[in-house]
């Protein structure tokens, strides 16, 4: 056969690869999502693809319209057989990001500079592309500061800059990163039972996701002080020393235990800030004090929530898994520790309302944090707020949960059992809702599951779990699914239980198919869509485009600008808002005394952003319909209730939907106030017609 041109490789290795491993047609969205590239590079990928084939002797990919493209099923099986073909893809090419991460392991390994012809002699590409190489690298890891000079690259960093960037490299589970950790002439198998050790002197247990990363990153670093490579910042020793119980002592006996030597303040001090940044199921090694607080935050950002959505979720177990994530969000904004995954793109891209109400929902631990908390922990926040829509959740003892995984047919684990776990739950019960799913589970209830019967035939998994340790397959997949993901799932769950997935989009392919043969379809998307909603029908959901807007909402007539001469109180400015909406009978009047026992039960609690607040109840028979009024008020004024205070110059009554009518607009009204600029020119208005003109601007 013919050898694969590199340049070539260049452009179709990782399309080729995607296409093999794909059950059906993969659609040209799908394409460009995945690669984020745009519609002429994917099809110049095609076509160098296609060439590869030819040269080869094999198929080219098959393009259907309204289907997509397809590996034909004999080219299929001549490159998974052919090794030859797929060793030499890999040998020829990597990804860039696999480039971009052997590049900065070259540069901690290196005591001289690193040299752009050096580099790109080494992996075979134009200097243009390893000089954009650096500049993504400094644009993804900006602590991590490389320098040039007419020699080369090289780090300027400090080593816990180095360090934090080793551990971004595993938080997204680096292949390139574990492989050259792997390699280094330290016992992974040794330090990872010291991980798992040191959790009872802490009255920690890690998730399997944090044990891993902890695991590498401790013989990352015994290389590192191994070759003197050494963290000088000992700053927070005292603060872990009076907020948390034994952490200190308990990772210097670590270090000293791997490092065999005595190990200075400063490293133990790191170690200690990436123990406490780690996820866990059970946390008990902080003070009292701090426990409180953050169990006391949980709530209020679980009870804003509600608020902000109408959901009730306030189950003492979703409380208590929310209080566990929030230590280690906690100790991650505090330390500035970044959190960094390939999921959070994920989650902002297919949960963008949920990412606003969650922000909004905490503002109390960033009130305590006095920090803004960063998007990735927001992010990662919503899942577990995400993860409330699912069927089926609720307070269960650990003996219902095994009970009821010994019958289900698939298994659905994560690192922390609830979260993550339970919005793959969700998402997968819809798409297959003939299977019957375990609900969520923790790495360790495996164990007991197996030890009995069982009729479990799979296992689908958000943490990383060894296929070789359990007695039926093992599916590692993202807590948001991709689409990459889908395909893999249903791969296993057409070879284990082909009967029972007849529903999802290869029975509806196969059947426009048959059609196609006895038929003229003249709207194929229209048949799709039928037989779609024929064989899964789902509940119908509502088209935010048909929701009312922010300015729907609130016209010209309900805005009211009002001079504060410091006799107003908060209640006098509330009680202006709501008559403006019992004028219009959106309201009755005992709306505003419902709000004002909100905020005495509960103290100020929709602040919504800086001098922004938005007072409303729960829909009620007080709700005539929904809308909304707004007061300016040209001086702050004080909100005081249970020992809390908020200064305001904007109040906003809203009067919410029955059935969340409202979301649109509030979804809008949220997007404008996060801006802190917008804000100033909000409360900076001198009228109500330039205030309606600036937030129609928005909408």
């Amino acid at each position: 056969m013919v050898a694969f041109n590199s340049t070539e490789v260049i452009k179709a290795q990782n399309l080729l690869n995607y296409l093999t491993k794909a059950s059906g047609f993969v659609s040209l969205k799908e394409i460009l999502e995945t690669f984020n590239i745009s519609r002429r590079t994917a099809f110049n990928w095609l076509n160098s693809t296609n060439k590869i084939l030819r040269e080869n002797n094999l198929d080219e990919i098959v393009n259907i319209p309204n289907y997509g493209y397809k590996i034909t099923d004999r080219t299929k099986r001549e490159l998974n057989s052919n090794h030859e073909i797929i060793k030499s893809v890999n040998q020829s090419s990597m990804s860039s990001t696999d480039r971009r991460t052997t590049i900065i392991l070259l540069l901690m390994s290196e005591s001289k500079d690193v040299s752009i012809n050096k580099l790109s002699t080494r992996f075979e590409c134009s200097r243009n592309t390893i000089i954009k190489d650096f500049k993504a690298i400094n644009d993804l890891f900006p602590n991590l500061k490389i320098v040039s000079s007419r020699l080369g690259h090289k780090i300027a960093s400090d080593e816990a800059s180095v360090r934090i960037t080793m551990y971004e490299l595993l938080l997204h589970q680096n292949k390139v990163a574990h492989t050259f950790i792997k390699n280094l002439d330290y016992s992974m198998a040794e330090t990872q039972q010291a991980v798992v050790n040191i959790q009872k002197k802490l009255h920690i247990s890690f998730s399997g996701n944090s044990i891993q990363q902890l695991t590498y990153l401790l013989v990352f670093t015994q290389w590192r002080i191994a070759n003197k490579k050494l963290i000088n910042d000992s700053s927070n020793l005292q603060w872990i020393a009076d907020n948390t119980d034994n952490v200190l002592a308990t990772c210097e006996e670590l270090l000293n235990f791997l490092t065999k030597q005595k190990i200075e303040d400063a490293e133990v001090v790191f170690i200690s800030k990436i123990v406490l940044c780690s996820q866990a199921t059970e946390v008990d090694c902080v003070n009292k004090n701090l426990y409180r607080d953050l169990d006391n935050i949980a709530q209020e950002i679980i009870f804003r929530y509600e608020q902000l959505t109408e959901q009730q979720i306030s189950y003492n177990l979703f409380t208590k898994v929310l209080r566990n994530h929030l230590y280690a969000t906690f100790f991650r904004v505090k330390f500035d520790i970044p959190y960094t995954s390939s999921e959070v793109d994920e989650i902002k891209k297919q949960y963008p309302e949920l990412i606003k109400f969650t922000a909004i929902a905490c503002a109390p631990l960033e009130q305590y944090l006095n920090k803004k908390l960063p998007d990735s922990e927001i992010a990662l926040i919503c899942l577990y707020f995400g993860s409330v829509n699912a069927k089926g959740y609720q307070d269960f003892s650990n003996v219902d949960k095994l009970k009821r995984a010994s019958l289900a047919e698939v298994l659905v684990v994560c690192s922390s059992g609830i979260g993550t776990s339970a919005m793959l739950y969700q998402k997968l019960s819809k798409m297959y809702p003939l299977i019957k799913f375990s609900l969520p589970l923790e790495i360790k209830d495996l164990c007991e599951i197996f030890k009995h019967n069982y009729q479990a035939r799979l296992i689908i998994s958000t943490a990383i779990l060894p296929s070789s340790k359990y007695p039926i397959p093992v599916v590692n997949v993202k807590a948001v699914l991709t689409k990459s993901d889908q395909n893999l799932v249903e791969k296993y769950l057409q070879k284990e239980m082909p009967n029972k997935i007849g529903h999802n989009t290869s029975a509806v392919n196969n059947l426009v198919s048959i059609i196609n043969e006895y038929a003229d379809v003249k709207d194929e998307k229209g048949l799709r869509l039928s037989l779609d909603r024929f064989i899964s029908p789902e509940a119908k959901q509502v088209d935010k485009r048909d929701l009312p807007s922010l300015m729907s909402l609130l016209p010209e007539r309900r805005i009211k600008l009002i001079h504060n001469d410091g006799s107003l109180n908060w209640k006098d400015v509330l009680q202006t808002g709501c008559k403006l909406l019992e004028k219009d009978q959106v309201i009755d009047d005992h709306y505003f005394e419902k709000i004002v026992k909100l905020i005495d039960q509960y103290g100020p609690y929709m602040l919504i952003s800086e001098n922004i607040f938005l007072a409303h109840a729960a829909p009620s028979e007080s709700n005539k319909n929904i809308g909304l009024s707004l007061i300016a008020l040209d001086q702050e004024i004080e909100i005081a209730s249970r020992n809390q205070h908020v200064l305001v110059t904007c109040i906003f009554v809203l009067s919410p939907g029955l059935k969340r009518e409202h979301e649109k607009a509030l979804e809008q009204l949220i997007d404008i106030v996060r801006n802190k600029n917008n804000v100033s020119c909000l409360v900076n208005a001198k009228s109500s017609k330039e205030i309606r003109r600036f937030l129609l601007s928005f909408c």
